[in-house]
């Protein structure tokens, strides 16, 4: 599909073996991915840097209604954001909303502990029928997984969390491994709202964008967070309302460590004597820009937080 609307993708929009979320053009609108395609080589990434990444402009919209919202959202969520979690709703599994390469996390029924937890891609299905996926793997090894083995399956899908148990109808290793779960009888859905924070203890860098005279970078702590932005915490002076940052920061999950760099706002600001008799500067800051599979990261950070589970120590 060529002479489409597009708009311009930054260049680490698409990272080697994570699938692609969105279709992805060169400038001319010809395309040059399709959505759940992978990425295997640097060399892959090079050729198509070289040609223009771009993102189709409905897309780039959806993407960006999406994201934190416009001016005054990160007050709304000031007002907010002690809501509870919302409870699961019993739903049917929207199979046809499934993107090939979505992630799901799987866990074995028979683990009372809930420790070992495993990550596939969805690659295939039929409703009512069965759900293709990837098998497993620990350090690039299949995992061997039995036929008629129960799993309890987590899917994170846009701003959705679907739940269930299921069992493995078959597995097979030609002509590549995979597996067939039995299409869920029952299928739990919660939404991770903006607004929705957790407690957190994060070390972040600060630089400020709108200090020309002074971009050296502030260390700061994140001590808590939203989808929407966060309360930051620094014992230097950061900048003053509505000046524009850049937070980066790490987090730890199961999968790996995921570095984050958002453009940000700061919202608000406040000043207390810390107990050390140091000056402690806190705001709280918007984030303006997720890229959107950062998002996805993020968004499953957040839940697992909110829902209690271990997570790895930061």
């Amino acid at each position: 599909m060529a002479n489409i609307p597009v708009k311009p993708l930054p260049k680490d929009s698409i990272r080697i073996g994570v699938p692609i979320s969105y279709p992805v053009y060169d400038s001319s609108g010809n395309l040059l991915l399709q959505a759940g395609m992978v990425v295997e080589t640097e060399s892959q990434l090079e050729r198509l840097i070289s040609r223009g990444l771009f993102m189709d402009q409905k897309t780039s919209q959806m993407l960006s209604e999406q994201g934190s919202g416009g001016k005054g959202s990160f007050e709304s969520d000031k007002v907010k954001e002690d809501a509870p979690i919302e409870r699961d709703v019993l739903v049917e599994l929207p199979i046809k909303n499934l993107k090939l390469g979505e992630t799901f996390q799987i866990t074995p029924l028979n683990d009372d502990t809930g420790s070992t937890k495993y990550f596939i891609k969805y690659i295939g299905g039929m409703e009512k029928k069965s759900l293709i996926c990837t098998l497993p793997t620990i350090d690039e090894k299949i995992v061997f997984i039995k036929e008629n083995s129960g799993f309890s399956v987590r899917i994170f899908s846009g701003k959705n969390v679907f739940k269930f148990n299921t069992v493995v109808d078959a597995v097979f290793s030609r002509p590549y491994p995979h597996m067939h779960l039995k299409f869920p009888r029952e299928t739990y859905s919660n939404q991770i709202r903006k607004n929705q924070r957790i407690a957190a203890n994060i070390i972040a860098s600060i630089e400020n964008k709108s200090n020309s005279h002074n971009q050296d970078k502030i260390a700061a702590k994140l001590t808590d967070m939203s989808l929407g932005g966060a309360q930051i915490e620094s014992f230097k002076s950061i900048g003053e309302l509505n000046d524009q940052i850049e937070c980066t920061f790490k987090i730890n999950m199961e999968g790996g460590e995921a570095l984050f760099v958002i453009p940000s706002v700061l919202r608000r600001a406040s000043e207390t004597t810390h107990s050390d008799g140091r000056q402690l500067y806190s705001y709280g800051i918007q984030f303006l820009e997720i890229g959107f599979q950062d998002r996805i990261v993020l968004q499953s950070y957040i839940f697992q937080a909110l829902t209690g589970e271990k997570l790895d120590e930061l």
